[in-house]
């Protein structure tokens, strides 16, 4: 019947409000449990953000280190470029031949790797720049006379300049063998002798202020 059925809708409607109202809220330990989740997701969040950001920036920092080998290459590369180019230039240039260039640059090389060996050894400075000076002037007096017997000036120059090269290590050699080495002194330079001898006194002392058996 149309009465009943109004009836019947009524009673459900009034049903479900009765049990929405009378529901009870949730419990302290499901909302401590929802805040949990909610800060583990937080959590997740940020952890996934600071890798997301740890791996870009360790990507620029590859490139960036990518970069500065590079950059570090071609530096290197020109300081091995440039005095080998000014050598051939200069032995083309003075002497008419990059081949000079290339005997004279490997006889300056060596006569400079043997002058800083000496100079580590503790050899003085002023005897060296003797060498060089007698090394100066062998080369001057070969070119002159050799230019004086008719040969090319370029040739001469070429010679003398090669003659030079060789006389420079020899008389720093010789330079070094007459001086000698002070072996002490070399020692000295390269043994921590003051801070041994103090390490010594200071346990010298600790033992005295602490005797190490009962005194009697």
């Amino acid at each position: 019947m149309p009465g009943s059925g109004r009836r019947t809708g009524s009673a459900d409607l009034s049903d479900t409000t009765d049990e929405s109202q009378t529901q009870d809220p949730p419990g302290l330990r499901a909302q401590i449990g929802s805040v949990r989740a909610a800060a583990q997701g937080l959590v997740s969040s940020h952890i996934e953000l600071a890798k997301a950001e740890a791996g870009e920036i360790m990507g620029e920092i590859g490139r960036a280190a990518l970069f500065a080998a590079v950059a570090f290459g071609a530096l290197l590369l020109l300081g091995f470029l440039l005095p080998i180019g000014i050598f051939l230039f200069v032995g083309d240039w003075l002497f008419g031949s990059i081949g000079w260039g290339v005997l004279h640059g490997t006889l300056f090389l060596v006569a400079v790797a043997l002058k800083a060996v000496v100079l580590a050894l503790g050899i003085p400075a002023s005897r060296l720049w003797v060498a060089l000076l007698i090394a100066i002037v062998l080369g001057v007096a070969l070119a002159l006379g050799l230019s004086a017997l008719g040969m090319s000036g370029q040739v001469a120059a070429a010679l003398g300049t090669t003659v030079g090269l060789i006389a420079w290590p020899i008389a720093v050699g010789i330079a070094a063998a007459r001086t000698g080495v002070d072996m002490d002194k070399l020692k000295a330079r390269f043994w921590p002798s003051g801070t041994i001898e103090t390490t010594k006194e200071t346990i010298e002392w600790v033992r005295a202020q602490t005797p190490l058996g009962p005194k009697s």
